[in-house]
């Protein structure tokens, strides 16, 4: 028997964005980021990747590797921040760990999510399992499970479900917080990871 969701409109989206309104690590990360907007100083670009890996469960392996690489890519990726180019995901999340490529897609959309939410829409695995089921039931948009590890594919689908539901007075940070709650409550396939070294399933 498939799984039937309910249509997503403004109410459930209003709700749902409510139950992160008190949320402490929500409120503390907006502050953390507020306060160190760029990534120039080494110490607080480690303080912004330790607080998103251990508030998020992003499972980043090495914490200090990955804040060193944002660092030294920091003129870059700041620009890139601010214009909000897409490419700024992929060159954060690859990290060379010894001889294998771990590619922590997932913490790269919350990082670059959390320094301009209005241009960058999260990804992780809540929000994949969602849009897969919706899209199965209403075909809001075209797209394969694969397609959603592509950043600037995925952010396009979030864009056709807001437009497709009506959604469009929420920001990429409103949705996020709803496609998260709803898929929290799908049952966990068997494989979300293209690989043991591919994108983290948070």
């Amino acid at each position: 028997m498939s799984l039937v969701l309910d249509i997503p409109n403004t109410h459930r989206v209003r709700v749902a964005c409510k139950e992160f309104d008190e949320d402490l690590s929500e409120r503390t990360l907006t502050e953390l980021f507020s306060q160190y907007r760029d990534n120039s100083d080494l110490r607080h670009v480690l303080l912004k990747v330790v607080a998103v890996n251990s508030l998020y469960g992003t499972q980043i392996v090495a914490v200090e590797k990955v804040a060193r690489q944002i660092h030294a890519n920091a003129k870059v990726i700041d620009s890139g921040l601010r214009a909000g180019s897409l490419d700024v995901v992929p060159r954060i999340a690859s990290v060379k760990i010894g001889e294998k490529v771990r590619f922590n897609y997932s913490f790269a959309t919350k990082y670059c999510s959390w320094h301009f939410p209005e241009l960058y829409p999260i990804w992780d695995s809540m929000a994949h399992r969602y849009l897969c089921t919706l899209r199965k039931q209403t075909s809001f948009a075209s797209f394969r499970s694969k397609d959603l590890w592509d950043y600037p594919c995925f952010r396009e689908v979030i864009i056709k479900f807001r437009d497709a539901f009506s959604l469009a007075e929420f920001s990429f940070k409103e949705i996020d917080e709803f496609l998260w709650l709803e898929g929290r409550k799908l049952p966990t396939p068997s494989r979300v990871t293209r690989d043991s070294v591919s994108p983290s399933s948070s």
